[in-house]
């Protein structure tokens, strides 16, 4: 069986570069409106990895805040600025308790969720991230089909559209998975269980083959 592993990756971490190990990354470009300071040098490496076909697909993240028309607007703000949307990038909204109210927020992440579908043109292109207890808590009525990143240190959360796992924050928890990758040591790390790099992105609405040549 195959497995997909990528880093999750912010301005925590040094820029990505051509010592990325893996097929797929995800980097955030913010935080409500704080802008990622890393996302710029993340981005131009993403586009150009996934031009060459050495990346199967990358995922740009945003925080969900509940002021999401400008969290949303920042993202995009981000992407446009660096000559985005590029056609194999996928985006995340990470959805958690920390800082934000507490309850069901599902109206404004739903929002969030179909304006940057609307942005992009295709719903399959925006996912979700979440811990099981966030994603009942602020996220308890979803739009039909959501993909889902799902964080469990030490267990695998198992949520509905589960299409990969963070099992790590690079502090011990993978159970013999890498820890985090080159250039970035410790980090966030995720496993797309039983799917391989462009399976994993066809399931996040990625379709198109690659080309060029793969690293």
């Amino acid at each position: 069986m195959t497995d997909t592993l990528f880093a999750d990756v912010s301005t925590f971490q040094a820029p990505v570069d051509d010592d990325y190990p893996y097929e797929v990354l995800s980097f955030r470009s913010n935080d409500g409106t704080y802008r990622d300071d890393r996302f710029a040098d993340n981005y131009r490496w993403a586009t150009a990895a996934a031009d060459s076909g050495r990346l199967a697909c990358f995922i740009v993240y945003f925080y969900w805040r509940p002021n999401w028309q400008e969290t949303v607007q920042t993202c995009i703000d981000l992407v446009s600025e660096a000559g985005g949307p590029h056609p194999r990038m996928i985006v995340m909204l990470d959805v958690e308790q920390g800082g934000n109210p507490a309850g069901d927020q599902s109206d404004g992440v739903n929002h969030a969720y179909w304006a940057v579908a609307d942005w992009l043109g295709d719903p399959r292109r925006v996912i979700g991230y979440a811990n099981a207890a966030d994603f009942a808590a602020m996220w308890p009525t979803r739009p039909d089909g959501l993909r889902v990143v799902a964080a469990g240190y030490g267990r695998d959360p198992q949520l509905p559209g589960q299409v990969a796992h963070q099992y790590t924050d690079g502090g011990g928890w993978g159970g013999g998975l890498p820890e985090g990758c080159p250039p970035f040591g410790p980090c966030d790390m995720n496993s797309a269980d039983g799917l391989s790099a462009d399976e994993f992105a066809a399931a996040c609405g990625i379709v198109a083959a690659r080309t060029g040549v793969r690293a």
